[in-house]
């Protein structure tokens, strides 16, 4: 049996479902609210954009993200119009972190996934790009 909470998600927060059966999913959050400040030069005029920035990079770390430990997929394959990399994640005495990059920002977040958490799969939108050549993420979850 299924547990209820299995389907929640926390908008704006790292969204971390829970059931019973299989633990812990984390999944990054699709947009990023991100206040920025700009000095223009003289006689220049600031303006922002209203949107917030999408998901546009998933990376999985060996230990936090400042060691620069980040670990490469084991496994890309293209499905229809998507590029699938999935990371298998073996035990280690440190914890694993996952990061979330965002377009148009150098804002990133990250925490460290739950114990136990075995694989993360990302699914990239290959049919579009963001400025600077980033394909969307149309999906991902770590479990």
């Amino acid at each position: 049996m299924r547990d209820w909470r299995a389907g929640l998600a926390v908008p704006g927060l790292l969204a971390v479902a829970v059931s019973g059966a299989a633990g812990a999913e984390v999944s990054c959050p699709d947009q990023l609210n991100v206040e920025q400040r700009a000095q223009a030069p003289d006689g220049w005029t600031v303006n922002y954009s209203g949107i917030a920035p999408r998901l546009s990079g998933v990376k999985i770390f060996d230990g936090p993200p400042a060691n620069r430990a980040s670990l490469k997929h084991t496994r890309r394959r293209q499905a229809r119009r998507e590029l699938i990399l999935t990371w298998q994640l073996r035990h280690t005495p440190r914890s694993h972190y996952l990061q979330c990059s965002y377009e148009r920002t150098t804002a990133s977040i990250s925490m460290a996934l739950p114990p136990g958490t075995e694989e993360c799969e990302v699914a990239y939108d290959v049919t579009s790009s963001y400025a600077g050549g980033a394909m969307p993420v149309k999906r991902m979850v770590c479990r």
